[in-house]
């Protein structure tokens, strides 16, 4: 009987795994995986790069000499001339010429083409205009694409991680087929390839793997035709700031140009390396195998053995799969083989676990009474010992229960155990003295213990208050013990009236400074504004308006920094160049009286971020305010709003003042760092806001300083979606 229910537990674990196996084969939910296994594999596959494959390369070096990009189209047509003269294949030019510029720039190109008479141009696809799908194609200007003796398309679509590792050699739109531009090149060169289906796998080798010129150096002559002679040429862009690069699949991830990618897809349809997925039914066949044989071996063979088995069945899948990209340039997904594998040991094992587990739950029911003599471990092998060992634990749990009722009492907050009925059948030393009218043997609801000691409970907030101004916390779980007439409630109450006085104080104190501070500051600026016309006395009211609005900034600031910790900023889509020109207005009357100009560069379009609007008023403020403040007068202060890497907006606030003083620049946004500069004392109250601000907002702030070159902050905030 015990074997019969074994094996059925047996079959149905392994079913219900090759099921599993099959589902997860067909949603890909191994991908990140199985593509990370899968570079690998194609890169141990791929053979040495060919050494006759040249990438004439717009290089960063071709831009300095030659021009800023777009390039005239007479230098294209000069660089194609160059090549007719030492190349007799075909070139494949991978540069983009869908607009036309003048007309006698774009005849000499297309003569160029045509008198070369075997260059291959590139096309592309947009999306059809109008239209939910679809796609149209793009293709180079009519008089290229009469002189060009084939085109074909570089469009590519990275795998769900964005790395690009399959390429579509033939795309369909308006019921046109277009081939791929290095299967273009090969109609050419009559290249004979293997077929590997429309989006075969590409290996590709890593960044600078093919001979690559500048192709300044060609257009000066100044490469030998022996160089070029007899190889392959593509021409592409590889200079950083094109654009023109991609993550790929390299034994890893590499990123690669455009113009390179094309090398490689040449190379691999060359040689015929490419490799061919095999449908998600092999990955759920080589998953339902190793199942197979990790199951024959749980039910041989001990637990130990199961292991070894489990990672050996694991490497066998993947050294396999390997193997086979090697040999036949086929492709099966082993990551759920080898996923499905790993987590059926624990499984199997949970369950001989719970057979164990019944067992020692049959055998605590025979447990003797306490007082009782520990018994002897008896057995006569190792798991008759450690079963006998097992039982004499058991033994030990009614001490357990006492060392628990030591734990309690000692604990040094009171704890309440009430019943399912809501009554207290249990406290400690702390509970007595908060409750002493409450009596094990005459247990009461907890509600009548509060109105006893004239005590309140707060449902909001959790707390009970007691007379004379203690404030407990109430932290409840839940007690289960099986019988339904033993469960109940544990609550534990921690003591925080201190706390709470400390919050009040903290409260008076904003009150304070948000109110009764402020007051005074207000009516000096008024009565300031009533002294006489003279001379002495007008400067003895501009100093009283200058300290006494900067006494009211400083507690502006110091509320505002208490409050951000309290709180979290209301987030909304803030166009940050509003709120920039916002802010240029506002410090328009304090840069225009100390002669400095300010430099707003921001974009043409509104740029959100998700921000506080008030938060971020008062961040650029703070940071406009204190580039006018330190700068000499006559200079200038430079905002800048751009968006950044990664989702990201960057704000750039710079100045051409003194820098910060040495002793701030350890810890510029320090609350409480004080310092004497030009402009009158500060306490760094501002910085520690802007910080703040910043981070509330999860973003970032740098900041770049250095005698007698000014600051600069830098701002990255998260974009709206």
């Amino acid at each position: 009987m015990v074997t019969r229910r074994l094996f059925a537990e047996w079959l149905i674990l392994f079913a219900a795994g090759v099921a599993l196996g099959f589902l997860a084969a067909r949603i890909d939910l191994a991908n990140r995986l199985d593509a990370s296994l899968l570079d690998r594999a194609a890169a141990l596959a791929h053979p040495a790069a060919s050494s006759d494959i040249v990438i004439v390369a717009i290089d960063d070096a071709s831009l300095a000499q030659t021009g800023a990009w777009p390039w005239p189209r007479t230098i294209h047509a000069q660089l194609l001339d160059r090549l007719a003269e030492a190349v007799s294949g075909p070139v494949m030019f991978d540069v983009l010429f869908l607009e036309p510029s003048t007309q006698a720039n774009d005849a000499a190109f297309a003569q160029a083409i045509s008198r070369h008479g075997q260059v291959v141009l590139p096309m592309t696809f947009a999306a059809r205009p109008n239209a939910v799908s679809g796609i149209v194609p793009i293709f180079p200007i009519d008089p290229f694409l009469q002189s060009a003796a084939a085109i074909g398309h570089v469009a590519i679509t990275p795998d769900d991680d964005g790395v690009l590792r399959r390429v579509d050699l033939v795309m369909e739109a308006d019921g046109r087929s277009f081939p791929q531009f290095a299967q273009a090149a090969r109609s050419l060169g009559q290249i004979a390839i293997a077929d590997r289906g429309a989006d075969p796998v590409v290996s590709f080798h890593p960044e600078g793997t093919y001979s690559q010129v500048s192709a300044e150096a060609v257009i000066k002559g100044n490469v030998p035709e022996e160089f070029l002679h007899g190889k392959t040429v593509l021409v592409g862009a590889t200079a950083q700031g094109m654009g023109d690069r991609y993550s790929v699949g390299a034994g890893g991830v590499d990123v690669l140009s455009g113009v390179e990618i094309q090398a490689n897809l040449f190379d691999a349809l060359r040689g015929g390396v490419l490799v061919r997925d095999l449908p998600p039914f092999w990955s759920g066949l080589l998953a339902a195998f190793a199942l197979l044989a990790q199951f024959l071996v749980f039910w041989k063979m001990s637990p130990r053995a199961g292991l070894c088995a489990t990672l050996a069945i694991a490497g066998l899948a993947l050294t396999g799969t390997f193997a086979l990209v090697s040999l036949a340039g086929l492709w099966v997904a082993p990551g759920v083989a080898i996923l499905i594998v790993i987590f059926a040991y624990p499984l199997w094992g949970w369950r001989r676990l719970t057979s164990v587990s019944a067992y020692l739950e049959e055998e605590a029911a025979f447990l003797r009474p306490e007082g009782a003599r520990r018994a002897k471990v008896e057995g006569f092998d190792r798991i008759a010992r450690q079963v006998a060992r097992m039982r004499g634990l058991v033994s030990h749990v009614s001490e357990g229960f006492a060392f628990l009722d030591k734990v309690i009492e000692a604990a040094p907050d009171p704890i309440l155990v009430l019943d399912r009925q809501g009554l207290i059948i249990m406290t400690n030393a702390k509970g007595q003295e908060l409750f002493p009218d409450w009596d094990r043997n005459n247990p009461a609801l907890l509600v009548t213990l509060l109105e006893q000691c004239d005590a309140g409970l707060d449902p909001e907030r959790s707390e009970i208050g007691f007379k004379g101004g203690r404030i407990f916390l109430v932290a409840r779980a839940a007690l289960e013990m099986g019988d339904s007439i033993q469960s109940g409630e544990i609550i534990m109450l921690r003591d925080v009236s201190a706390t709470r006085r400390r919050e009040e104080e903290r409260r008076e104190m904003l009150e304070f400074l948000s109110h009764d501070m402020r007051t005074p500051q207000v009516a000096i600026i008024g009565l300031a504004g009533r002294l006489g016309k003279d001379a002495q006395a007008e400067d003895i009211a501009d100093r009283i308006r200058t300290q006494a609005t900067r006494t009211l900034k400083l507690s502006d600031d110091f509320v505002q920094l208490a409050r951000m910790d309290e709180s979290d900023p209301e987030l909304e889509d803030c166009d940050l160049v509003a709120a920039v020109e916002e802010a240029d207005d506002r410090a328009y009357s304090a840069a225009r009286a100390r002669g400095i100009a300010i430099i707003s560069d921001l974009p043409g379009d509104p740029l959100y971020a998700d921000a506080d609007p008030s938060l971020i008023a008062r961040l650029l403020d703070n940071l406009i305010g204190n580039a006018i403040k330190f700068s000499p007068q006559g200079s200038t202060v430079s905002i800048a709003l751009q968006q950044a890497l990664r989702g990201k907006v960057e704000l750039i606030v710079s100045d051409e003042g003194p820098g910060l003083p040495p002793e701030r620049r350890d810890n510029p946004f320090g609350r409480f760092g004080a310092h004497e500069g030009k402009a009158g004392p500060s306490v760094g109250l501002g910085l520690a806001l802007v910080k703040r601000v910043v981070e509330k907002h999860g973003g970032a702030i740098r900041v770049e300083t250095g005698d007698d070159t000014g600051t600069r902050f830098s701002i990255e905030l998260p974009q709206s979606r």
